[in-house]
């Protein structure tokens, strides 16, 4: 069991975001797992015959198909949104002693498979003895990974992902955090200013006053994976119904406006659960700021979106009509899981 105990400051700085990284980490471990594959079946056909352009043999001993995943490679997002680019940063700004500390746990954690262990063991010592080289290697493989088996379905992926933190964003708003800590998921509880996870690892520490990230995965279940302190705090869950992401012959249920409005208007509105600028959005929705910008002026043409000058930025944000569609679209997903 892993807890966390909670003061009203850190109840007060719950916050939810996006991994574009932590997706990448983790849909490659489900590459590992038959009875995960099978639950991206499309998804895994679709990648396999590209990702054999690439030796991914480091990155596979850096990640087991079980057990400790080394923190450094998941950071927490911080602000919104996130690039895959500013975590990848972040990843290759590890500092060498931490990277040496959390593979050297890795090797001796007896949650990852003895067999996989016997494998990477020659990787594992070059990574030991070089690790200023073995993290601008991993940083590599990881953005390669990302180009050829995230990259080509991020716009489906992260619609489903912000679908789910807007319904549990206005779950927060009107029921309090003790509610959504209940609802995210059967292994997490929340009791006596004390959240907890259920884990095979056990740790019990404080949050002290820093809050804690909730990050939905299509990827991680059924687990749930926790940051501890003195990192940032941070709980990943899966999203509800990830699988049926690749039904209906591509058709994105966690973006249910496409239809309606196009893909990149919905994933534009979508993103505006929080507000964002024109660069913001261009990063998290994957076009140019040009391009963002004329899909704007559409959406606030219909009163969907509305737009105010802060310094040397534009920043966008809902009308009411905007979030009362994205509240429908909301209730329609739900229907449909």
């Amino acid at each position: 069991m892993i807890s966390y105990s909670a003061t009203a400051d850190d109840v007060a700085k719950v916050r939810f975001s996006v991994s574009p990284l932590g997706e990448t980490v983790y849909s490659f471990r489900t590459l590992a797992s038959a009875p995960r594959r099978s639950r991206h079946q499309p998804w895994v056909d679709d990648i396999l015959g590209r990702l054999k352009t690439v030796d991914l043999r480091a990155l596979r001993a850096v990640i087991p198909p079980t057990g400790y995943v080394p923190d450094f490679l998941t950071p927490a997002p911080m602000g919104t949104p996130v690039s895959v680019d500013s975590e990848l940063e972040v990843v290759r700004a590890t500092d060498p002693a931490h990277f040496v500390d959390e593979i050297a746990w890795m090797v001796g954690d007896t949650g990852t498979p003895s067999a996989w262990r016997r494998d990477a063991a020659p990787l594992h010592r070059k990574m030991l003895d070089e690790p200023e080289k073995a993290i601008e290697q991993i940083t590599q493989l990881l953005r390669a990974y990302w180009k050829l088996a995230l990259e080509p379905y991020w716009q489906r992926l992260h619609g489903g992902l912000v679908t789910d933190i807007r319904s549990r964003m206005r779950l927060m708003e009107s029921s309090g955090a003790a509610s959504v800590f209940s609802a995210l998921n059967e292994r997490i509880g929340w009791r006596e200013d004390r959240l907890t996870v259920r884990s095979s690892y056990h740790f019990e520490e404080s949050l002290g006053g820093q809050g804690i990230v909730l990050v939905p995965s299509v990827f991680c279940g059924p687990e749930v994976l926790t940051m501890l302190p003195p990192l940032q705090s941070m709980v990943v869950y899966p999203r509800p119904g990830a699988a049926g992401i690749w039904r209906h012959g591509g058709e994105d249920r966690g973006s249910p406006l496409a239809a309606l409005l196009g893909g990149v208007r919905a994933a534009v509105l979508e993103a505006l659960v929080m507000p964002a600028s024109t660069g913001e959005l261009a990063a998290q929705v994957d076009v140019t700021p040009g391009a963002i910008s004329q899909h704007v002026s559409v959406l606030r043409g219909c009163d969907l979106v509305t737009s105010h000058r802060s310094g040397q930025r534009v920043i966008h944000s809902l009308t009411e009509t905007g979030e009362a569609l994205l509240r429908g679209a909301v209730r329609s997903d739900a229907r449909s899981l």
